[in-house]
């Protein structure tokens, strides 16, 4: 049980998202007009045409709910949450130093006498003759498609702690002993949210390195370069997440199989857009992990892109990430104009 659902089930007021006290504030309004209420509660269900493997029933029973009755005690207590906020901002202020090495202690040189001492050489005479460089021949322009792809591979998976390589491989016995349902609603989600930093270097690792001077001169990066960090990180997304697949198969779970390519095109795609768009790993850590948290863990169907708890919405997914991977495309091609 998580410290948000016990600070709930204590007192609605201290549930930090405040659906605990919308819960508990609508639920005593139905209970007082059906006291055979039993405290369900849901927020956003999708009808049974909407979502096949969810059979809802028509409502029944209607009744008129006014809204949280705001006390002075509610609203102190919400508000402690922003205080709380301001405390821990303010704590993690004097530990953080924004990266200025001024305010680091300097690092020891352990031998000085293994300094070599600087020797003055001539600058050698220039040559009034125009030099020229060799055109670039056939040869040089080949591309080798795999080539590239395995580095961009080793380039995504470079620099990654052991232990997530040993949490991944957890989650992959996982997803091959579970049940299929327990595989998809539990064990899928947190299979594809570890690779968050890996997915994270997409589209920009070449502006965090500060190697797009050479990345962006070379022959055809757009055409070159790009489709092959999709296609890394696209791997990447179905080997960690094969083990559910494999378990879907053999269930003959189809609808979630679709769920499944979908996320699984889905990823990448944000990553990469988002990585092109913002030059930052940032942007897409904080919006995948948001959707993340809001579709898959909340159950909101509309964009739970994984089909943990729904079809995947693929209709929607597979065409938006078509337009990301454009998006990401027309951005790369404006940087390499400037």
């Amino acid at each position: 049980m998580t410290l948000a659902a016990i600070l709930g089930e204590t007192n609605p007021a201290l549930e930090p998202l405040g659906m605990g006290l919308i819960q508990s504030s609508a639920g005593e309004a139905a209970k007082a007009k059906f006291p055979e209420y039993s405290g369900g509660f849901v927020i956003g269900a999708p009808s049974a045409a909407e979502n096949s493997e969810i059979d809802l029933e028509p409502a029944s029973y209607i009744f008129q709910w006014n809204g949280i009755d705001w006390t002075s005690d509610i609203i102190l207590k919400r508000l402690s949450f922003l205080g709380i906020s301001i405390a821990i901002t303010l704590i993690a202020s004097f530990f953080f130093d924004r990266f200025d090495p001024s305010r680091r202690k300097p690092k020891r040189i352990k031998n000085s006498a293994s300094i070599s001492t600087p020797q003055i050489v001539s600058a050698p005479q220039t040559l009034s003759q125009p030099v020229h460089l060799t055109p670039l021949t056939t040869s040089a322009n080949h591309f080798a498609f795999w080539r590239a792809l395995i580095s961009e591979l080793k380039l995504l998976l470079k620099g990654q702690r052991w232990w997530l390589y040993a949490i991944m491989l957890g989650f992959f016995i996982a997803g091959l002993s579970n049940s299929p349902e327990t595989a998809r609603q539990y064990i899928l989600p947190f299979t594809w949210l570890f690779p968050i930093l890996i997915w994270s270097g997409l589209g920009n690792r070449e502006i965090q390195n500060n190697t797009q001077q050479m990345i962006f001169s070379s022959t055809s990066p757009l055409w070159r370069q790009l489709p092959t960090q999709w296609l890394a990180g696209f791997i990447v997304t179905i080997l960690t997440g094969s083990a559910v697949a494999i378990n879907l198969l053999r269930a003959g779970d189809s609808i979630g199989l679709l769920a499944w390519f979908s996320a699984a095109i889905f990823i990448p795609s944000f990553a990469l857009a988002s990585g092109v768009l913002s030059n930052s790993h940032k942007a897409f850590e904080v919006l995948y992990v948001t959707l993340w948290y809001l579709g898959p863990m909340n159950k909101i169907y509309p964009v739970d892109f994984l089909g943990a708890n729904s079809n995947g919405n693929i209709e929607f997914f597979i065409p938006f990430s078509i337009f990301l991977i454009i998006i990401a495309f027309v951005a790369r091609a404006r940087q390499l104009q400037n």
